[in-house]
């Protein structure tokens, strides 16, 4: 593994919003999840165990409990347990991770999620890269939002005032951002705009337009991707057939990336 990648990841797994969703480490049932790739495992004895970890977080199976012990009451998703070396597996459970975090924050926060969820491609494909630390990071920050706003937000509180000084204070950024930056969300009730001023009503419609603005912009983007993506799997279809004078369907690859695109559509047009 590459000397960056372990050192960006030792300093990932030392941050507060991980030091965070490891104190439910005592609640969730750490049943062993399947082994961990030797390719993913080649460092050096002191950064091993940080990898380790890191890669429990990635194959979607600890986040989706600890969404679980937040709201005990999903929609019944099963979630793909052994998981291994399975990259398709790891996507779809971080598809029904971020399937449960939209629905409880719209249904019982009350709340639209602005910011673009977790990229479950790279999150489940490409874990050990730059990208995917930083989708992993917006994916605890919109778990702790859950947590410090749910029924039992007075308990997973307590939980952070236990840790220290310094790591309180970075959480205590993280609530402010997924709490309170109108970039990241939208309260789905207004009663309490009553009593803002001119201007920051002002500034909240103007948020607003420039969130719409952008999720239409990211329709459009979309739109065109897929139309790409039929497009591809049409030529690939036909060279398949004109090769082998019979078609056994879309490559796995493109097959992923066309699914990945309709399931982006379709949030998109909810979130509209």
């Amino acid at each position: 593994m590459d000397v960056n990648v372990t050192e960006m990841l030792e300093e990932f797994m030392g941050s507060a919003l991980v030091t965070w969703v490891h104190l439910f480490e005592g609640i969730v049932d750490e049943e062993e999840t399947g082994s961990l790739s030797q390719e993913y495992m080649e460092v050096n004895s002191n950064s091993q165990n940080a990898v380790r970890q890191y890669l429990k977080l990635t194959n979607g199976v600890y986040l989706n409990e600890v969404m679980r012990i937040i709201d005990p009451n999903p929609k019944v998703e099963q979630i793909y347990y052994n998981v291994g070396d399975d990259k398709i597996l790891r996507v779809q459970n971080f598809s029904i991770l971020n399937r449960h975090l939209r629905s409880y924050y719209q249904e019982n926060l009350q709340q639209l999620v602005l910011m673009p969820l977790p990229n479950v491609a790279v999150l489940g494909r490409d874990p050990l890269t730059e990208g995917a630390v930083a989708e992993l990071r917006r994916l605890l920050l919109l778990l702790l939002g859950c947590a410090v706003q749910c029924e039992r937000k007075e308990t997973f509180i307590q939980q952070i005032q236990c840790l220290d000084i310094d790591t309180q204070a970075e959480i205590a950024l993280c609530i402010q951002e997924v709490t309170q930056d109108p970039s990241t969300v939208l309260p789905l009730e207004f009663g309490d705009t009553c009593g803002l001023n001119g201007a920051e009503l002002q500034t909240l419609f103007c948020s607003m337009a420039r969130q719409i603005q952008n999720l239409l912009a990211q329709r459009d983007t979309h739109l065109e991707r897929i139309a790409e993506l039929i497009q591809e799997r049409e030529s690939s279809t036909t060279h398949i057939t004109t090769s082998s004078g019979f078609g056994d369907g879309p490559p796995e690859g493109l097959a992923v990336q066309l699914a990945e695109g309709k399931a982006k559509l379709r949030r998109l047009k909810q979130e509209l």
